[in-house]
């Protein structure tokens, strides 16, 4: 059996519609393969969860022979199938009974943003793919800072280099999932952004728990839980 998702030469991969898709080159033909992450309960330091893997088993969807295929070619297809799925439904609930003619066809073509974002674009708002260059504490600008405050903030936050540039993924939640998968600076990864949280709320500085005065209880903050796959 040929391992799948090593960082090969021959291996290409993208995201489509936040999933990652990998594109494999065995000479006359080529196999794409889907990612599927499977969930497990595993013990926290918040009780047990249910929990995705960080690492994807890779499922098989189907395979391309013709004369002179190429993964980025498949890739290019397969991206354009989902567009083309995402746009014609609404399309279709949001076609006119008689077909506008003139100015109004023109504005029917202007109302076309409504429509659902192409697959890439979607992918890109939870889903990064990029080699490691840093991660520890960071500073970001407070967009809402109290009177006398700091202006600025400190969080845990992840540098990738990407194909568009370099970016940073900020969260706490960052901490668990790198430590898990043993990441490594200089690793080529994928990083999802899958839901929020709830946990407890410390100082920042003192460490101490947070406690509302209303009921006198700790305070529960909202925390992004995170998955990482190394791609090499």
């Amino acid at each position: 059996m040929i391992a799948v998702g090593t960082g090969a030469d021959n291996e290409f991969h993208m995201q489509i519609d936040g999933i990652p898709h990998l594109f494999r080159d065995e000479g006359d033909r080529v196999v794409h393969f889907v990612a599927e992450f499977d969930r497990r309960i595993r013990h926290t330091a918040f009780g047990n969860k249910l929990l995705p893997d960080v690492v994807p088993r890779w499922s098989k969807v189907r395979t391309y022979d013709q004369p002179g295929v190429t993964p980025q070619k498949v890739a290019e297809d397969v991206v354009r199938d989902a567009r083309m799925q995402s746009i014609q439904p609404a399309r279709k609930s949001a076609q006119p009974e008689t077909q506008p003619s003139g100015a109004a066809r023109d504005e029917y073509a202007v109302a076309q943003p409504h429509v659902k974002p192409r697959a890439a674009e979607a992918s890109s708002s939870n889903y990064t793919v990029g080699k490691l260059v840093e991660w520890g504490e960071m500073e970001f600008p407070n967009r809402k800072p109290k009177p006398g405050g700091k202006p600025t903030y400190t969080s845990f936050a992840v540098k990738l280099e990407t194909s568009a540039g370099e970016k940073v993924l900020q969260g706490e939640g960052l901490k668990d999932v790198l430590a898990s998968a043993h990441c490594e600076l200089g690793e080529r990864v994928g990083i999802r952004r899958l839901h929020k949280e709830k946990v407890p709320a410390f100082d920042q500085k003192t460490g101490r728990p947070i406690i509302d005065r209303a009921t006198n209880q700790q305070k529960l903050w909202d925390r992004w839980v995170w998955s990482i796959n190394r791609i090499h």
